[in-house]
């Protein structure tokens, strides 16, 4: 099982690259969970998820 986190400041491209690592790593058949701590989960939009389905809202 692989943990992976990103961290880094405000504007620095984390959910771009955390959207594109599930991403990737989905396509390789793999079990993939993200988790947004931002306030703004941007990373929920990414995904697509905009109708509030995401745990945060």
């Amino acid at each position: 099982m692989l943990k992976l986190a990103v961290v880094g400041k405000g504007g620095s491209g984390k959910s771009t690259l955390s959207w594109l690592l599930m991403q990737s790593l989905a396509a390789q058949n793999q079990s993939v969970l993200g988790i947004d701590a931002d306030f703004n989960m941007n990373l929920l939009t990414n995904l697509g998820l905009t109708d509030g389905r995401g745990a945060g809202r």
